[in-house]
């Protein structure tokens, strides 16, 4: 989880939970459903729509938040309702870094050869 509280899954930030930031969280997907998890409890639960290629997700929606067993670190800032709370957040795709093909050798001549006379 990030700082924020979020997972990031492919071009996803998707909200987990404020008192796991920094933890590694599970994220579970069976068909259309997606579970982010910590332990053995679900923390959020989300429902995917898939692109054609079965690979790649095209929409997250449906947010479903669960309470959990673990301890908030403070209590929250605002009132439910007060402040709209985004939960799922599109980011780009990462770029490809392209890979340099290979590195260049120099070896540069000594400048001053010492030249003792014998």
């Amino acid at each position: 989880m990030w700082e924020a509280a979020s997972a990031k899954f492919r071009n996803f930030l998707l909200y987990g939970e404020q008192g796991l930031a920094g933890n590694k969280t599970l994220v579970n997907i069976f068909q259309d459903t997606l579970t982010l998890e910590y332990g053995e409890h679900p923390l959020s639960r989300y429902s995917v729509e898939w692109q054609p290629d079965a690979r790649h997700l095209l929409r997250v929606g449906n947010p479903r938040l669960y309470d959990h067993p673990n301890p908030r670190p403070q209590q929250p800032l605002w009132e439910p309702g007060e402040v709209e709370w985004l939960v799922i957040l599109r980011t780009d795709p990462p770029v490809r870094r392209r890979r340099r093909r290979g590195h260049i050798v120099l070896i540069q001549p000594p400048l001053w050869v010492n030249v003792s006379q014998g």
